[in-house]
């Protein structure tokens, strides 16, 4: 990470931040990948995944070794704008830049106005995904509350993540309010109240590409914000179970209020049972979440995740207020381990369950029933480091996804190769650049509702790409 001194940073710190204290530190940090990529019939890189799968709707980048086709930016600056003595008060602000390499040609145009609407294009994006404040230190130097925190404004919420999938199965983050760090000494408790960002694309979900119109807020809850989704955070972690072992357990309570005179509610047709039709904009859900982490694994960890919910919770931040009822639980499996002299990896084994309960009725006044779908999801990312700075990578990925009411699997098997050079002979070590190449399989079924490779391989049912990217963090 890289310090700055106040008098470094004078410019763009008072901008920002106004005038601070002789001693504040700025630190800069981030993320970023870019590249470039071909597919074997001459067409752009295109990433191979299965819509429903993963931790978002779309389910991308799926594995995301020589999978990832955009070019993102996120850089982190976090400020010390008080201290003293045990007391501290911190500013967050984390600004992302995203662009797709469907449009790569954008650098022309210092705006990326490539279609000369100057309005906002879904594939050139900025966001603020970060910008929040928290103080510590404020409760006393003793007790429980001696370390406890309480902060305020928009955050990545104590997200976790699968890296080799870029899954971030534990995601509740958005503009909130919370304390946290409540220490106990057994176990450490959090609480945060957090008000989630609405969809606001309008998505082809025929060819997996991100297209089409940008909305106000999710065209699924009616539009133009009339409904909010509240979401209630209670979690303990660091509960000590043995050596290495610990456990973090939480709960989440979304609840959706509308605007008066918006109200769109769920109904009962007829007098039979189970004969429900959703259509409302009232859903609310609850979430429970186990993480039983093992430290001291062939030199690595492994960690089990465990989670259970219904209602609004499934698509956690990214559409927290489409309205679905159903019951979902999720069980995964992530380890990291070096089984031997220059050799790391990491992998993942997970299911997951959904059971969609609603009902529709068709044209004909038939009612159509629920259905259950299942996820089965298993990967692995061996590195075999030749030298200091130079390793070879192989990913493979598969996924499969059930749905009761269909009589075929949808398969996907992905490959990736891949050249790196990185600073150090480790698994996490960034920058790296890599060349790769992937290929990708999978059946007629798999293309029911996003087309495998966003449609680019028509109706073959295999594809290859290749290209170059640098991956970083600092």
């Amino acid at each position: 990470m890289n310090r700055l001194s106040l008098l470094k940073a004078a410019l763009p710190m008072a901008l920002v931040c106004g005038p601070l204290l002789a001693q504040d530190v700025v630190e800069i940090h981030g993320y970023t990948r870019a590249g470039v990529g071909r597919s074997s019939n001459g067409g752009e890189q295109v990433s191979f995944f299965m819509a429903n799968t993963g931790g978002s709707p779309t389910g991308g980048p799926g594995y995301r070794l020589g999978n990832e086709t955009d070019n993102y930016l996120e850089l982190a600056v976090d400020v010390r704008a008080y201290e003293k003595g045990n007391t501290t008060f911190k500013l967050h602000f984390r600004p992302a830049f995203r662009e797709y390499y469907q449009v790569r040609d954008a650098s022309a145009d210092a705006g990326g106005n490539v279609d000369n609407s100057k309005v906002a294009n879904p594939n050139q994006q900025i966001w603020i995904r970060e910008a929040w404040g928290e103080a510590t230190g404020i409760f006393g130097t003793t007790g429980a509350f001696k370390d406890a925190s309480i902060w305020a404004g928009r955050r990545f919420y104590m997200r976790q993540d699968l890296h080799m999938r870029d899954q971030w199965y534990w995601n509740n983050s958005g503009d909130g309010v919370g304390i946290e760090n409540i220490d106990f000494g057994f176990l450490k408790f959090h609480y945060a109240y957090i008000q989630h960002d609405t969809g606001n694309l309008s998505s082809d979900w025929n060819n997996g590409a991100i297209t089409g119109t940008v909305n106000p807020y999710s065209q699924w809850v009616g539009g133009g914000g009339h409904t909010i989704i509240g979401s209630h955070d209670l979690r303990v972690s660091d509960i000590k179970l043995w050596e290495g072992g610990s456990l973090t357990l939480g709960i989440q309570y979304n609840d959706a209020r509308t605007k008066t005179g918006y109200e769109v509610s769920n109904s009962i047709q007829g007098s039979a049972p189970n004969k429900y039709v959703a259509g409302g904009n009232d859903n609310k859900g609850t979430q429970f979440n186990l993480i039983l982490n093992q430290a001291g694994v062939l030199g690595g960890d492994n960690r089990v995740y465990a989670s259970y919910g219904n209602g609004s919770t499934f698509w956690n931040w990214y559409n927290p207020d489409v309205a679905t009822d159903n019951t979902w639980w999720h069980l995964m499996d992530i380890f990291y381990i070096k089984p031997a002299a220059n050799l790391e990896m990491q992998g993942t084994i997970q299911y997951r369950k959904q059971t969609d309960k609603s009902m529709s009725v068709d044209g004909a006044g038939n009612y159509n029933h629920a259905n259950t779908n299942t996820w089965i999801s298993a990967g692995v990312r061996p590195v075999y480091f030749f030298t200091k700075h130079f390793s070879v990578a192989y990913e493979v990925g598969f996924d499969k996804l059930k749905f009761d009411n269909e009589t075929e699997d949808r398969k996907l098997l992905k490959n990736t190769i891949a050249l790196q050079w990185s600073p150090q002979a480790s698994f996490w070590s960034r920058p790296v650049i890599r060349l790769f190449a992937t290929r990708a399989d999978w059946n007629k079924n798999a293309n029911n509702w996003n087309k495998i490779g966003e449609g680019q391989f028509g109706t073959a049912l295999q594809g290859m790409t290749f290209g170059a990217q640098i991956e970083a963090w600092w």
